[in-house]
């Protein structure tokens, strides 16, 4: 008896990139999601559903707080002895959570833009429990991204953009070796047929445009209200707040999302770890940013507690005086 090769097919990427509308397509490629990854969970900044499996997410959460990292730090975590002793502890319950996703599949997919700072410890666990993993890539333009969580949590554009940063190096360097695909998310919503196809053969998946999944996920599921906003490769050059380096990899992010450079060549390899080189140079100021930025997030927080304090004593005064 021939046993069935596990599978998982893991959609990474920045928050705000369209990650929820490429994993909902895995459906229609016949990936199971389980059934914890939320499609019924909606909000103001996802209409259609968030679809992310809720465990692994919030075991990345506690594993990135117990290393003292939270989801828009740019900064990467460094592997060291330390860091893999205190996650070595969150282990078993990865591995017990992907081994309870194979009971009912042996294709297994999911998405969580949190892990791709936590991908060195996930690559061994898939490796442990005898899954090959195959990545698709998220990709947008880091000034949606950064337009996106300005409106949603408030973050400054420069803030938004190092985070789109951090996580699409992440990706890009913690796949090199796997199967793995670029999606860009303003592809998808133009031609999502070819970009599921493309992923498809890519990844060894089967597509079929006639199908009542495809025809669901085409004519009901995209919608243009899933797209705040839309900017071009003009829009980062004209603005001056954003490092050049940022529009370098989205422009390299973006012809490997068209198929004009290969992914896995060495053209893509030299300018990924040049970046990667640049940022990791940048690290120490960019942990400086976001201890002033939590410092201020921390003031802002107790400014609006003393403020409320302030209205309800107001009208407490104004109830004696009448």
């Amino acid at each position: 008896m021939t046993l069935k090769k596990k599978r998982i097919i893991a959609v990474i990427g920045v928050q705000r990139s369209g990650t929820s509308a490429i994993t909902r397509g895995l459906q229609v490629l016949g990936v199971n999601l389980g059934e914890f990854y939320g499609q019924d969970v909606v909000g103001p900044d996802n209409e259609k559903g968030y679809f992310e499996d809720f465990e692994i997410s919030f075991l990345d959460i506690s594993m990135l707080n117990s290393i003292g990292y939270t989801w828009d730090n740019p900064v990467l975590p460094i592997f060291d002895d330390n860091t893999k002793q205190i996650l070595s502890s969150f282990y078993p319950i990865a591995a017990n959570i992907l081994q309870r996703r194979f009971e009912s599949t042996d294709l297994f997919g999911f998405k969580d833009p949190l892990i791709v700072r936590l991908l060195p410890l996930w690559n061994d666990i898939f490796k442990d429990i005898g899954a090959e993993v195959s990545y698709i890539i998220a990709c947008r333009n880091p000034l949606s991204t950064a337009k996106s969580m300005q409106k949603r949590d408030g973050f400054d554009i420069v803030k938004g953009c190092y985070i789109w940063l951090g996580a699409v190096t992440a990706s890009l360097i913690h796949t090199t070796g796997y199967n793995r695909i670029v999606v860009d998310y303003d592809e998808l919503m133009k031609d999502p047929e070819k970009q599921l196809r493309r992923t498809a053969e890519r990844l060894d998946l089967k597509f079929n445009k006639e199908s009542s999944e495809f025809k669901e996920y085409n004519d009901s599921f995209l919608s243009e209200s899933l797209r705040h906003t839309s900017f071009g490769i003009g829009d980062l050059t004209a603005n001056d707040e954003i490092p050049p380096k940022i529009t370098e990899l989205y422009i390299l992010l973006r012809q490997i999302a068209i198929d004009e450079i290969e992914i896995d060549g060495i053209e893509a390899a030299v300018k990924i770890n040049k970046i990667y080189s640049w940022m990791t140079e940048l690290r120490s100021t960019l942990l400086y940013m976001q201890a002033q930025f939590d410092a201020l997030l921390y003031l802002k927080k107790e400014l609006n507690k003393k403020n409320v304090k302030i209205d309800e004593l107001n009208k407490l005064l104004n109830n004696i005086n009448n």
